[in-house]
């Protein structure tokens, strides 16, 4: 499975990359929005782990990008973010977001488990902790 993990922070780059590639994944990388975009048209990734706060393009707008494409629009985007729920979560429900992460209450291996049980069972959405509860429970 391909993920692009989409943050302009180097350390959260890395750190995610280096965990999902020893899960298996095959992981791209970008530092901002326009070149999200672009390595999303261009590698089809499976899954999308995209930061909200990003200079010039923030994550918001490339998912409202993502979603009016019909090229890439089916591809499941989790925020993955440092942003409380609260304060984007309706916003990117509203966009299409397959689910909402804080990076704060998410260890990496979280993630992991996160984006395989949800895209491997098509599972619903993922939004708060009970939904996390009832995927890491199972």
């Amino acid at each position: 499975m391909k993920v692009l993990i989409i943050d302009d922070e180097r350390g959260i780059l890395k750190m995610y990359s280096e965990y999902l590639k020893i899960s298996g994944f095959e992981v791209i990388q970008a530092n901002d929005g326009q070149t999200g975009i672009k390595l999303i048209k261009e590698q089809k990734p499976d899954v999308i782990l995209l930061d909200i706060i990003m200079p010039r393009y923030n994550g918001l707008d490339v998912l409202k990008d993502i979603k009016k494409d019909p090229e890439i629009n089916k591809i499941p985007v989790f925020l993955l973010t440092n942003l409380p729920e609260e304060s984007s979560g309706d916003k990117a429900k509203e966009l299409g977001a397959y689910g909402y992460l804080v990076k704060a209450q998410y260890e990496p291996k979280m993630v992991v488990d996160v984006i395989r049980e949800a895209i491997g069972d098509n599972k619903e959405k993922i939004f708060d902790q009970k939904d996390l509860k009832s995927i890491l429970s199972n």
